[in-house]
């Protein structure tokens, strides 16, 4: 094994897994590390956003995963003990064509087409059953020392480490990260089965508002079924094994549990924390390393990939051309994914306190609060969902800063010389201007590292045509001619073709900065 690397990755689930893809594609050198033999076999994260579905996209698995390993659903309800809808939301904040905003995964299976996607790749080594003794760092590099199932150590070197080594984080604990707890916290049981009879059985997601015992359904991939209970203060002193025959007899009374084979019961306690800093230096942390959130917008495992979306491209940037430009693209990993994990978190403790309230007197103030925004349209929602689950606060060096900067960009399927397909294939892992071919805009200061894209139209004849009467629209319902588009399709900045001189002149010294030797 040769063992100098570009990047070292200590942990191979899914966040570990996804950079693992990405570097893959990229080019880049990885050794990817993991302590365990293989695959956890039982399902943990059961939900995954379309957000998520467009970064498998992007790595050519989401084909394969559709089949065995997703399935979408519409509607989320909270609903009351008698299981009597008090609100009930239909996201559509998608803006993928074709891609629902909420499904179901069977998380062994994701994992097996993630681990599948990277080791397709020659440049990067996985070492299963394999720890780390020693990390070390300089300004060059950092040095790793590992440790394989036969106690036989090795010295690696690598110019970044990423921590994706979960929510006990050694890789944390040995830099010195502090974490802020939101102090936000409770215990649940999850029980997971598998379904072997033939009733059919409602695909809402709910959670039961029951201020005597809050509980989560789930009607998962294929034959997965999921129920979560909150334990209370007099069940917590009880033994696993006691709680779960205890509620085990909730669901006989509803389900006909000898259809059911359980295959998971388990206490956890889940929890609102954040590390007050993502990097030391040539180290990184994501996933849950960086953050640990309640599970009630489904965004944990969500949000480790696509901490893996927004740092790739940066380590791309940096591993080969490392300097002050491309450290303080580094350091906008922080700046950009701190924030908005910050936003889910705090989000998510607000549902989970709403879920979880158990007041018996107070409790139908609060299924009147919620009946009342169930009569509401579902508009505000969604715009509030698009603003705190994925807007980022980009710095694009421009005075005037459009309030579409830092959003994320639509992906509709467009027609291209070669056929039909969707925005993001086009774009690859480059910077993009799109812009109106009949507009005034005419390409200048080309770069090697800027695509330009022209909507034109006619039926595209050249690679860097498409026809789309979707982006010709939201062309102009912005009243913008063209917009920059990062790797990870942010937008960067737009504007009217008047502009477009001293835009596109920043945005091309900013682009060489970061990429040129």
């Amino acid at each position: 094994m040769n063992n100098t690397f570009d990047v070292v990755i200590v942990g191979c689930g899914p966040t570990g897994a996804t950079f693992a893809n990405y570097f893959g594609l990229l080019g880049l050198r990885v050794l990817l590390l993991d302590k365990e033999s293989d695959i956890i076999d039982y399902p943990r994260a059961v939900h995954i956003d379309e957000d998520v579905i467009r970064i498998f996209q992007e790595l050519g698995l989401y084909d394969k995963m559709k089949v065995d390993a997703i399935k979408p659903f519409k509607n989320y309800s909270l609903v009351s003990k008698k299981d009597k809808i008090l609100f009930q939301f239909q996201p559509n904040s998608s803006i993928s064509e074709d891609v629902s905003d909420c499904n179901w995964i069977l998380q062994p299976e994701i994992e097996k087409h993630l681990r599948n996607g990277f080791l397709q790749y020659p440049n990067v080594t996985f070492l299963k059953n394999t720890s780390w003794t020693e990390i070390q760092q300089n300004k060059e590099e950092v040095c790793i020392q590992i440790q394989d199932q036969h106690n036989i150590e090795t010295r690696v070197r690598a110019k970044f480490l990423i921590a994706c080594d979960g929510g006990k984080s050694l890789v944390r604990k040995k830099m010195n990260l502090s974490v802020t707890d939101f102090g936000f916290k409770k215990e649940w049981l999850v029980i997971d089965t598998k379904y072997k009879g033939n009733t059919v059985f409602s695909e809402d997601h709910k959670q039961y508002c029951d201020p005597i015992q809050p509980m989560t359904y789930v009607n998962g991939v294929r034959d997965h079924f999921r129920w979560e209970f909150m334990v209370s203060k007099k069940d917590s002193l009880l033994s696993e094994e006691v709680v779960s025959k205890k509620m085990i007899s909730k669901l006989a009374a509803t389900y006909p549990l000898d259809d059911f084979e359980i295959i998971r019961k388990k206490k956890y306690v889940f929890h609102t924390l954040i590390a007050n800093q993502w990097r030391s230096e040539r180290v990184f942390l994501a996933g849950d390393a960086a953050h640990q959130m309640p599970p009630f917008l489904g965004q944990g495992m969500c949000s480790g990939i696509k901490d893996a979306k927004n740092l790739a491209w940066k380590i791309h940037k940096a591993c080969n051309n490392y300097q002050d430009a491309t450290s303080e693209l580094l350091d906008t990993y922080y700046s950009e994914r701190a924030p908005q994990v910050k936003k889910i978190i705090k989000m998510a403790a607000i549902l989970g306190g709403f879920i979880q309230y158990s007041n018996p007197i107070l409790s139908p103030l609060r299924n009147g609060i919620l009946k009342l925004f169930h009569v509401l349209p579902n508009q505000p929602i969604d715009r509030l969902i698009e603003k705190h689950l994925y807007g980022l606060e980009v710095n694009n060096f421009y005075s005037k800063k459009h309030a579409l900067v830092g959003k994320r960009l639509p992906q509709p399927k467009i027609k291209h010389s070669d056929g039909v397909g969707y925005f993001d294939a086009i774009c690859g892992f480059n910077w993009v201007v799109l812009y109106l071919s009949n507009s005034e805009i005419k390409p200048s200061q080309v770069t090697p590292w800027i695509k330009h894209v022209a909507i034109v139209s006619h039926t595209p004849t050249e690679t860097n045509q498409i026809k789309s009467s979707y982006f010709e629209k939201w062309m102009q319902d912005n009243k913008v001619d063209f917009v920059i588009i990062r790797p990870d399709k942010f937008i960067f900045n737009l504007g009217k073709a008047k502009n477009y001189p001293t835009i596109s002149a920043l945005t091309n010294q900013y682009v060489t900065k970061i990429s040129s030797n």
